[in-house]
Parts: C-alpha cells; sequence; structure tokens
C-alpha cells in the first residue's frame, strides 16, 4: 500500500492537485478525503465564482436569459412570477454543497448553462435545480416546490437528458430512450427505421419492439418469412 508524508499544503496548489492526492494514503492507510472538500472550494473559487456572470437581481437575470435565447419563456410563463423568483430564493439558501470535486467537476462543465460562446456560467446547481422542476411540474406550483426539494436534498435525481435541457430554449429531447413499436407491415417498418435514424442523431437510445411481426414458418402473399429473417 502506498503511502506519504504529511506536507505543507500551499495557496499555489490547484483543485487538481488536491483532488489527486485521494490516490495516496497517510501513515495509517486512510484516504485523505478533506482533500476532496478543498479541491471543491478550489474549484469553486478560481473557476466557477470568476466566470460566472452576475445580475443586479434574480428578476433581471432570468428577463435577460429568455430575451437572449437561453431559457424558455413557455415554461416560465406557466407560473406567477412572484411565485418563479420565491422559488429561485427559497432553493439558494438551501444547504446544499457539492460533496465531491468530481460531482461539481462534472455539473460545471456537463449540465450548468453556459453562455453561448461557453466562456461564462449562467447557473449554479441551485437555479439548475429550479428550472428542472418548473418544467416538469407543469405550472402545479405545489408540485414544482416539492421537486426542487427532492433535487436540492439529493433525494431525487432526474436523468441526464432531463437535468440538462429541462426549461431551456435550445435544447435536446428530456429522454434518451425510445422505444419504437412496429407492425406487421412495411410502412410501419419504414417509419421506425427513419425514426430511429432521427432519434439517434439528437442523442436518444431505440430500441424496436418487434413482437408484432408475423412469426417464423407464416406464410405472406406467397412468399414464407418470419422475424428472424426480417432481422437477417
Amino acid at each position: 500500500m502506498a503511502t506519504t508524508t504529511a506536507e505543507r499544503i500551499t495557496a499555489a496548489v490547484d483543485f487538481h492537485a488536491l483532488n489527486a492526492m485521494l490516490n495516496l494514503y497517510d501513515s495509517e492507510g486512510r484516504i485523505p478525503f478533506e482533500k476532496d472538500r478543498q479541491a471543491v472550494e478550489a474549484f469553486m473559487a478560481t473557476q466557477v465564482q470568476p466566470n460566472a456572470l452576475t445580475f443586479p437581481s434574480q428578476e433581471d437575470k432570468l428577463s435577460w436569459l429568455v430575451s437572449e435565447g437561453y431559457y424558455d419563456p413557455q415554461v416560465l410563463a406557466g407560473y406567477d412570477r412572484g411565485f418563479v423568483l420565491a422559488l429561485f430564493a427559497h432553493a439558494r439558501r438551501a444547504p446544499f454543497r457539492f460533496q465531491t470535486f468530481l460531482g461539481a467537476w462534472k455539473f460545471y462543465t456537463s449540465y450548468a448553462l453556459k453562455t453561448f460562446d461557453g466562456k461564462h456560467y449562467l447557473e449554479d446547481f441551485a437555479e439548475r435545480s429550479v428550472m428542472v422542476a418548473l418544467t416538469l411540474a407543469r405550472g402545479d406550483e405545489q408540485q414544482a416546490r416539492q421537486l426542487t426539494e427532492e433535487i436540492l436534498s439529493g433525494r431525487f435525481q432526474p436523468a441526464t437528458p432531463t437535468f440538462l435541457n429541462a426549461g431551456k430554449q435550445q435544447r435536446g429531447e428530456l429522454i434518451s430512450c425510445f422505444l419504437l413499436r412496429i407492425e406487421d407491415n412495411m410502412e410501419s417498418i419504414g417509419r421506425a427505421v427513419n425514426s430511429a435514424l432521427q432519434l439517434s442523431k439528437r442523442g436518444g437510445g431505440v430500441a424496436f419492439l418487434l413482437s408484432n411481426l408475423r412469426e417464423a414458418g407464416r406464410r405472406s402473399s406467397a412468399s414464407k418469412t418470419s422475424l428472424l429473417g426480417w432481422c437477417r
């Protein structure tokens, strides 16, 4: 088992170095998990906060995000504006903290809304959670509050495409897996193939339900065909 002696950590050590220290053990064989927490703090202080756009108020921010084509106005229009602002304020007061550097890094590199040039962050975890909740609740204020609480508490985490795309004006699909039912005719088979191509282009996983295709040995128009033959 690898060991290392304790050394003074200076301000020059970045979040990557701090996170890498999880691969080292102290003299008693323990993993220094505190280094991962320090990595989160360093990442937020040196990478996220300096590159996050700030606004005078949440109202100003929402108006700008809608007018610039970032947030879907139809999602916000389904709620009273006062409720939306109160929900954002409530979410920001929640005691959410990233427990690991990997969690923080993954959120800000893959999920958080960024400017179109990719240089600035436009959301934190609380704001992304609220937009997801507002999208899924479809105008139901009570459900929006409950979903926000569940996400921020860690009891519920939406699937990747939902958490990534919900509430955005320019987005992909909210789901990533699709089951296409194929009927026993050429038109249905053709539609299924075309649909699979379109869904795959948008990043979705596709499966075919072949249960309705004719069984092996059954004749149709004087020709013998089957599910196995079609699959080949």
